[in-house]
């Protein structure tokens, strides 16, 4: 360690993230601006701060430039590597101290001592928030004269170690939160993350913190973090004029935000305000990345109205089944009130989201299923399904509670998460629950093929006019869904070859022991495998962008025969098959087109047209579940355009330039966009002067482009 009297103390802090396909982690990382801007605050003068997000960056600095302290992030995604990057930094320079932070810790000190003891580089852990914690080791540091016993040899608050010497676990109280946030100074405003503004990264901000839910799955679940506290709406402001102008510049479209119930406070209405603004003055941001508030619907759909189709709503209702949303400690609003949400947002053609976890405490492959099919038919635009992670932090890593709900786990690497850096192969990964006394594996399998079906065939609406039609012979989402998985017998080659693929892939990620698959991977064949993405992606992004860019075609073809099939056996003395027939393929012919070249670089971007018999787009305005598509015939066949606009096109530069190209480029991509439909082709009438969204609008007028844009 340096010497204190004569120089500053040299700190590097690090939010790393894999980079070896692409940037897994490709947020602005704010959460070390927030710690180094309050130990520049609080030490002023006595140190220097280097912030690091891209670990060959940090690794060459370390080589060069060898730091007195390193502080390294630590959540699911990046565990490992910061732990690795801290044995680099000790074969260095053995007296740096390695402080660590982040959600992947758990609450009990029982399972601190162990977790601690198995990364012997770590010298220290900060509790919950950082800022403080982190200030009280430099403040020990700084006052130890460059003794490095007296560093140690008492607690530290908001600090868990173990002692170096005697080996025992140290631990201090739990700090207080900072209620005014604003004692933080900003990051972005004093220009400490300036260097980010790189093109490849997206801008993330913060405008509150805590949480007044107490979901047993989720980190910010504990009591510490139940207390909303908040930044000024002047610094607010301030921060995103200030990523206006640069992101614009750069041509970045995106924005996520910290916020765990954005649109639920008052406050997030002047947010809005000031992201309105941005966008117009600056052309950033176009998409908004965040998660809205559990209650308070209607606030949230009125605030975040401001944002028109920049921002989704997403209804995170995890479980539907009322004993399981027990068993997590969480509330849902009921179904009926969901519904009305859906179709209000639906009026003002604004995409809607919801969330199930598979695998919770008591779901079985029935209660889920059923809570799924309320879920679809609720009219909302996406439902996604997450597989339960058991994260360090939440009950799910409690043996009592894994042995109470028979809780089997397997390992699986974090989607893409991983890279060779300074000669080694390293390697994140994850528990994920596939196995409960209530669920089998073989319901676990089903249900994951369920939900790569509700993911790319439902979601963002590519095939919705499909949907709507079948809705019209009182054929609901979800059993049209249940129709295609039951008859995947007469889909095309390449419909059962994608779909056999996923299911392959999906057993093949999982692992019954951590070191079984990190053995596995570190051989040189099954490596390079990951490397070449054949494995370790995200399968149900990565099979849905195979659907969309590969197997759209197929899956038209597929949807055809088996509507048409459903319908003849729903209704009886049909005379008028020839008449549906038509209807189904002038159905999938506007789906064909709207979806030309989504998520496809390769395919010309310039309109696509064709003449249609029906006023698909009046069936569309004026539908509702008796309103016939017959009933809107065409005298005459006219012609539809299918454009992309300016800021559509902007979208595909952005996200093209960023992310590249390979299938899990495209998977990564679709996590980055707020609303797939949003992205779909506008329709002009061949003699219409403006363009129009399919499904937006205001009011009950359907939103419209002016050519030039």
């Amino acid at each position: 360690m340096s010497s204190i009297k004569s120089k500053k103390l040299k700190v590097f802090l690090c939010d790393l993230t894999y980079d070896t396909i692409i940037l897994v982690s490709d947020t602005i990382p704010i959460n070390i601006g927030f710690v180094g801007s309050y130990l520049l605050k609080q030490h002023k003068d006595k140190i220097d701060i280097e912030l690091f997000k891209y670990p060959n960056d940090v690794i060459k600095n370390l080589k060069e430039n060898p730091p007195d302290i390193v502080g390294l992030s630590n959540y699911s995604w990046n565990s490992n590597l910061s732990e690795y990057i801290a044995s680099v930094a000790k074969k260095i320079n053995p007296n740096v101290i390695i402080i660590q932070g982040g959600t992947n810790f758990p609450h009990e000190p029982e399972l601190q001592e162990i977790f601690l003891r198995e990364r012997p580089n770590t010298d220290f852990y900060t509790l919950l928030e950082g800022e403080r914690s982190c200030s009280n080791i430099i403040s020990r540091i700084l006052s130890s004269n460059d003794d490095q016993e007296k560093i140690f040899e008492n607690n530290i608050d908001g600090v868990v170690f173990i002692h170096p010497k005697t080996k025992k676990f140290m631990k201090g109280k739990y700090v207080d939160r900072i209620k005014d946030l604003d004692e933080i100074p900003s990051p972005y405003l004093n220009g400490l993350l300036d260097k980010f503004f790189d093109g490849d990264l997206t801008p993330f901000i913060e405008t509150n913190r805590g949480c007044p839910f107490t979901c047993s799955f989720c980190h910010t679940g504990a009591d510490y973090f139940h207390k909303l506290n908040k930044f000024s709406e002047q610094r607010v402001k301030d921060e995103i004029d200030y990523i206006g102008k640069k992101a614009g510049n750069l041509g970045i479209s995106n924005l996520h935000m910290a916020d765990v119930n954005f649109g639920m406070y008052p406050q997030d209405k002047l947010t809005c305000e000031y992201l309105k603004e941005s966008k117009e003055r600056y052309g950033w941001p176009k998409q908004i990345m965040a998660t809205t508030g559990k209650n308070s619907k209607e606030r949230v759909m009125k605030i975040t109205n401001i944002l028109g189709d920049m921002f989704s709503i997403n209804m995170s209702m995890q479980s539907m089944d009322e004993q399981v949303l027990k068993n997590v400690k969480r509330a849902n609003i009921k179904l009926d009130h969901m519904i009305d949400v859906n179709n209000h947002l639906i009026e003002q053609g604004r995409s809607t989201k919801a969330e199930l976890i598979l695998g919770l405490p008591g779901e079985t492959k029935e209660t889920f299923i059923s809570g799924l099919n309320n879920v679809l038919n609720s009219n909302s635009a996406s439902v996604t399904i997450y597989t339960l992670m058991m994260l360090n932090g939440t009950e799910f890593k409690k043996p009592s509670y894994r042995k109470a709900f028979g809780y089997e786990g397997k390992f699986r690497i974090v989607p893409l998460n991983f890279g060779e850096y300074d000669g080694k192969r390293i390697f994140d990964y994850e528990e994920v629950g596939v196995i409960t006394k209530d669920m089998s594996f073989d319901d676990y399998l089903h249900l994951r093929i369920m939900a790569l079906f509700v993911e790319s065939l439902h979601n963002g609406k590519p095939f919705n006019e499909f949907f709507l039609y079948a809705k019209n012979y009182n054929i609901q989402s979800a059993t049209f869904l249940k129709i295609l998985i039951d008859n995947l017998k007469n889909a095309s080659p390449g419909i059962q070859n994608l779909v056999n693929g996923f299911l392959e892939e999906t057993r093949g990620e999982l692992w019954d022991s951590e070191e079984e698959l990190v053995e596995h991977y570190r051989d040189d064949e099954n490596y390079l495998k990951l490397k070449n993405g054949e494995v370790g992606g995200n399968l149900i992004y990565k099979y849905k962008s195979k659907s969309i860019v590969e197997s759209s075609s197929e899956w038209l073809e597929f949807f055809k025969s088996e509507l048409y099939k459903a319908i003849i056996a729903k209704q009886n003395n049909i005379s008028n098959l020839n008449e549906i027939k038509s209807e189904i393929d002038e159905i999938s012919k506007f789906c064909e087109l709207k979806l030309h070249g989504l998520l496809n670089p390769k395919i010309q971007s310039s309109s696509v047209e064709s003449n249609f018999t029906y006023d698909i787009l009046g069936w569309i305005d004026n539908y509702n579940e008796k309103s016939k598509l017959s009933n809107f015939k065409l005298d005459h066949h006219e012609k539809l355009i299918f454009e992309y606009t300016k800021d559509q096109m902007g979208i595909r530069d952005d996200v093209f330039k960023r992310y590249g190209t390979s299938i899990n480029a495209l998977s990564k991509i679709v996590t980055r966009i707020s609303n797939l439909e949003s992205q779909f082709r506008k329709v002009r009438n061949g003699n219409d002067k403006y363009l129009r969204d399919v499904y937006k609008k205001v009011g009950d007028t359907f939103v419209k482009y002016a050519l030039s844009n």
